[in-house]
């Protein structure tokens, strides 16, 4: 929710338009593609009109190509998401215009390139995700993690951003900003406390790209996928201010090169709750108060073109309270979460070898309190990492070393007896201190085979310093194009990865997977068929081994003004020991979403999630708590006594407007969450005689609006 404040910051990015269209006469037909400097890749959606008429506006087909009619000669001006502006004076007609545009930085109020990092797995990567598609998504709000969560192979059974991939849980993907790993990659700000959001709902992004299995070796803390993102590390072109203004808060953006070898892109950000809140009064019942401040800092240096620097730098500060009941204590929850997350990333080039250093410090510190249970966790993650990339055609060789270190503590206070949790009861406390450091050592070859074959393997070594253990890690992938239409993939390892305490994982232990999957693409024309069939075996160091099957398909079509895409997908996810479903067990799961924009500027998009509900133990008995006055402890059933939560339904809706006005732009807009209102059940909550059940929810409906403006 919070998340959709900063939607329109990268939605100003969507091109220019114009407020109406208007008349025009049949002087000449003028027809062109419109494609992308260096790679020659069509751009879809790119806004084309006469300088004369704005209101003329076409945008891009599939192919990048466009027809429109002048009536006398004019500049041509091109907008895209993430691309310089080109500007290109017409005298008469074309049948074959070909315009290039340039790729330039993204910033806070700048473009999001889709340009892909080149990166040795790149080719053999599942998914790359459209920035277009992001940010009008009505179910992602603007966060990337969001979006990856409505892709067919996200199997995240709730409304967070933990990003679970094909049944395995959140901690076995790695999330990865500019190739350092993020631990702990979601903020809990949605605010009735139900949902989160994840820490790059704000961050300018060129590349966003999904390995939803076998992800690449040169990818620290990883076993069943991975999700990379990556910020861009060109220079601003010019200076930019921005403002936005909207029912959570303010926000102010600033961009601007700095000589001729460096750039600085910022962004602060301002949120206080309580006009949402009184906009959404009966949505967000629980809702006390909430507030927070974020702040970002790029600095990009460039030495030639064989050599660049990239400091970055996310802090924020954010705080809420909100009123939440448990079977024994009704009360208020309150969080005060910091943090500070800073990145370098070094690179430089000679002759056919790349170089990389990267270098990482995330500090967070936080306090929890409900009742008499108090937890604060201070959490320092350092990562440093040296990889070295040779390419020759037809071959890749990467190798590198990586080096994480953890160091947590935390400290609180916990109730002597589990159902008295009132401040005034009595209460214990506690201290813990665990340190970590996983050294890794990898080598990774890509090989082309003819046209048609495209082989990649690589071998990983893991050493837990602290305690001397090593784990391997061996993979292979094998694509094959038997045509121009078709693609197949097949992959599979052997993959080892030290747990970090997450929303499933409690303790730290080690993660043994086994994998093996088949992945089917035909696309041509406007048309898109995605499948796949996998299986996992998941060996746990604490947990129960959990075994994995299941299957995945996706149909989208996509053309000038019309996106549309229907997924469906299940998931065998069971324990091996007592063949109980997990949380990710999902016999049924399908997704769908419509989005279209028209030529004066208004883009409408519709989401839909439908799933069958999640697997949990019910409660068959009870038996008295001594010196309570009736009150009850649960007897829960085995697996063979399970059963599952309503079938979970939710349809999310938004409404923009691009405006030019001058030289400046203007967007509005509007998004509503749960448009039908369905109340998802997500748990129940008892009464201390169990005698009387509620549900617990999840998200209600929600409306948010807002503004942007850019110069």
């Amino acid at each position: 929710m919070r998340k959709l404040q900063t939607t329109l910051l990268f939605l100003i990015y969507l091109g220019t338009s114009a407020l109406s269209p208007t008349g025009h006469a049949q002087a000449f037909s003028l027809t062109g593609q419109i494609v992308e400097a260096g790679s020659g890749e069509p751009l879809v959606g790119a806004y084309v009109y006469p300088l004369a008429n704005p209101g003329q506006v076409q945008t891009t087909d599939p192919n990048g190509q466009f027809t429109l009619e002048l009536t006398t000669p004019d500049s041509l001006r091109v907008s895209y998401l993430g691309y310089v502006t080109l500007t290109q004076w017409i005298s008469g007609a074309r049948d074959s215009l070909l315009l290039s545009l340039r790729p330039t930085a993204a910033a806070s109020l700048e473009g999001v390139t889709v340009r892909a990092a080149k990166i040795a797995y790149g080719e053999l990567a599942s998914t790359r995700i459209n920035q277009l598609d992001v940010y009008l998504n009505p179910a992602a709000k603007a966060d990337p993690l969001l979006a990856v969560n409505s892709l067919p192979a996200a199997t995240n059974p709730d409304e967070t951003a933990n990003v679970s991939l094909r049944g395995s849980p959140s901690e076995a993907t790695g999330i990865f900003l500019n190739d350092v790993p993020i631990r702990s990659a979601v903020r809990i700000d949605q605010s009735n406390g139900v949902g989160q959001f994840s820490i790059f709902g704000q961050i300018p992004l060129r590349d966003v790209r999904v390995y939803s299995a076998n992800p690449p070796v040169n990818f620290s803390q990883s076993s069943a996928g991975a999700v990379a993102l990556y910020t861009s590390p060109e220079l601003p072109n010019s200076t930019t201010y921005g403002l936005s203004l909207n029912l959570a808060g303010f926000g102010l953006a600033h961009a601007r090169p700095i000589g001729q070898k460096s750039g600085l892109r910022a962004f602060l950000n301002f949120s206080n709750l309580a006009a949402f809140r009184g906009i959404n009064a009966t949505g967000l019942p629980e809702l006390q108060a909430s507030r927070a401040i974020d702040a970002a800092l790029q600095f990009v240096h460039q030495t030639g073109d064989d050599a660049h620097l990239q400091v970055f730098y996310l802090g924020f500060d954010e705080r809420y309270r909100f009123t939440t009941q448990t079977t024994y204590y009704e009360g208020e929850f309150s969080q005060h979460k910091p943090r500070h997350l800073g990145i370098v990333n070094w690179t430089r080039k000679r002759g056919n070898w790349t170089w990389t250093l990267n270098q990482s410090v995330d500090w967070e510190h936080a306090d929890f309190s409900l009742g008499n249970i108090a937890t604060s966790p201070r959490r320092r993650s350092v990562h440093t990492a040296h990889h070295g990339r040779l390419e020759r055609p037809g071959f890749t060789f990467q190798h590198g070393t990586l080096l994480n270190a953890y160091d947590d503590k935390v400290f609180g206070t916990f109730p002597l007896q589990d159902h008295r949790i009132a401040p005034e009861d009595e209460f214990g406390s506690y201290r813990t201190q665990t340190a970590n450091q996983v050294l890794e050592t990898y080598v990774y070859g890509q090989w082309r085979l003819g046209e048609r074959w495209l082989w990649g393997a690589g071998a990983k070594l893991l050493r837990r310093l602290n305690t001397g253990v090593s784990r391997p890690v061996l993979q292979s992938t094998l694509r094959y194009r038997p045509g121009e239409h078709h693609r197949f993939n097949l992959g599979g390892g052997y993959f080892s990865q030290l747990l970090s305490p997450g929303p499933e994982v409690r303790d730290w232990q080690w993660l043994n997977l086994r994998q093996l999957v088949l992945e089917y693409q035909y696309a041509r024309d406007n048309w898109t068929v995605n499948a796949a069939t996998y299986a996992k075996r998941e060996q746990y160091g604490v947990l129960d081994d959990v075994g994995v099957r299941g299957a995945e398909a996706s149909v989208q079509y996509r053309d000038g003004s019309w996106m549309g895409w229907l997924s469906g997908a299940l998931v065998r996810s069971r324990e091996l020991t007592s063949s109980a479903p997990t949380a990710r067990d999902l016999p049924w799961l399908v997704r769908a979403q419509l989005q279209w924009k028209n030529p004066d500027g208004w883009t409408l998009g519709v989401a839909g999630n439908f799933r069958r509900g999640s697997f949990f133990l019910p409660v068959i008995g009870t038996t008295p708590i001594p010196g309570t006055a009736g009150w009850q402890s649960p007897i829960l059933g085995g697996p063979a006594a399970g059963r599952r939560y309503p079938d979970y339904a939710r349809v999310d809706a938004s409404l923009s407007r691009v405006i030019i006005i001058g030289k400046s732009q203007l967007i509005l807009y509007a998004n509503v969450n749960n448009l039908l209102n369905r109340e998802n059940i997500r748990a129940y909550r008892y009464d201390p005689s169990f005698s009387e059940r509620n549900a617990e929810v999840y998200s209600r409906r929600l409306v948010f609006f807002g503004g942007v403006w850019r110069r």
